[in-house]
Parts: structure tokens; sequence; C-alpha cells
């Protein structure tokens, strides 16, 4: 319970234990003030030294402020609550958030499939503009790291939706077809949205032969028809050339062993 309010000092009454006080820059932290400070009001403060030369509990505010801002970033992590944050700026490997007045990261790699940003030939100058485009905007999000020693702050957008993404997984089978849109060709494959989800065609799995770049054959916005061929890790892998027959099959029925 404060007791005095000087002009560089607080007096607080620690009930059983004595007087702390509380100078200078540790009278700040995220909530109270030396001037909204008043007699009689009750607030936490972490002790700094157990007794001063004047026989004292040094405090401080500013501790107590920065312990309860990460516990409260850490009680969003054990709950995995879903918070509404603004992207303040951009840079090459994600977003810099603010989340309890501390700054954050939202990585690339963390970002939903709606925001992720698919650029032919991975071009860092345009994925740096697409995720520019984003600054100013709030995005739903989850924490995923909250450490303290560190004052490592970092959220995923993707998490948000991972349970509703494991429901609409799940509805899918290996060996299904689908159809959907091109959305992005990139140089090892083809994004493609079907309903509301989303798989990858790796080069590989365009067609039986050899291709250098899949943009020679496929464009953004064109239908597609491909295979499921796996799910993993909350990605599908999709084929379209095991729609179609090996040609190959077809050759090698014109030779025997043997045959010069």
């Amino acid at each position: 319970t404060l007791i005095s309010v000087g002009k560089n000092e607080v007096y607080i009454d620690l009930e059983g234990y004595g007087v702390g006080v509380v100078r200078g820059r540790e009278l700040y932290d995220d909530q109270a003030t030396l001037a909204s400070l008043k007699v009689g009001d009750k607030i936490f403060a972490s002790v700094v030294d157990s007794e001063n030369k004047d026989g004292n509990v040094e405090l401080s505010l500013r501790q107590a402020g920065q312990e309860r801002v990460w516990q409260k970033l850490k009680d969003y992590l054990e709950s995995k609550e879903i918070i509404s944050t603004k992207i303040l700026a951009a840079n090459k490997g994600g977003l810099m958030i603010e989340l309890n007045n501390v700054l954050g990261f939202l990585p690339v790699s963390q970002l939903s499939l709606e925001h992720y940003p698919r650029v032919e030939e991975g071009d860092k100058g345009k994925i740096l503009q697409i995720l520019n485009s984003y600054v100013g905007q709030s995005f739903a999000v989850q924490v995923i790291t909250a450490d303290v020693a560190e004052e490592k702050l970092i959220v995923s957008e993707k998490a948000v939706f991972e349970k509703v993404l494991e429901e609409r997984l799940s509805k899918l089978q290996i060996g299904g077809v689908i159809t959907g849109t091109v959305t992005g060709v990139v140089d090892f494959g083809v994004f493609v949205k079907f309903g509301e989800l989303e798989g990858l065609v790796h080069i590989s799995e365009l067609a039986w032969q050899r291709i250098e770049n899949p943009k020679d054959i496929v464009r953004v916005g064109q239908e597609l028809t491909a295979k499921i061929i796996a799910i993993e890790k909350g990605r599908v892998s999709l084929s379209v050339k095991q729609l179609q027959s090996d040609p190959w099959q077809e050759s090698v029925k014109k030779y025997q062993i043997g045959q010069v």
C-alpha cells in the first residue's frame, strides 16, 4: 500500500515486512506512472534489494510491469487464445507485430494460406512487396513462443486455422482426384486451390516428360485436375501425371529382350 508519493520516489507499506521504496526509473512500467500514483493505492512491485542502506526494501515497478506483461504472453501461449494484432512492418523473413506492448515476429512460414506469398522463382523483392502490403492490417494470431529470458515473442497465423485444416484434411483420401485452380507457379512446382484447401504439384509430378520450368506448361488461374498422393504435416501433395498413362509403358512394348 502506498504511504508516501514524492517527486522521484514512493514509499510502500509492506505489511508484515516493513517499508519499501521505489526510486527513479524503477517507478515506471506499462500501467503505473508517478503522476497516477496516490497514497492508499495498492500496487505490485518486484524486490530489487531486500534491505538497502536505509534499512528499507528496494523495489521496482518497472520490473514488476515487465513480469506482468510476459506472464500475460505466457498465458496466451498456454491457452492458445486467438488474439488480433496489427502488422507494424515487414522484412524478407516476415512481419513485425506488437502484443501487450512487446514487439514480436510473425514469420512467413507461419502465415495462413490466404496471406502466404507465392512468387515465381522465389523473387525476394516481390515477396517483400507482398508482405509490405499487409502493414496496417490486423491479423488473428496465436502465440507460439514467449521467452522472457531472450525477450523473444513469435506468433503464428497458420496455427489459428490448424484445427479447421485438420478437419478438412481428414475428409481427403490418398488416391482421390480433385479439380482446382492454379494460385501460384514457382520454380519447384504449382500451387492448386480446391475448395477451402490448397495443394502442391511438385515439378516432378506435373508431366511424364522432363520440365525445365512449370510456367512453360501451367499458368495462374488455369483449372487443373490432379490426384492426391500424400497428406503430411498439413500439406497436400498432388500429381497430374499419375492421372495419365506412362508413355514408356506403351513404348517398351515395341521391344523384346535380345533385340538389337
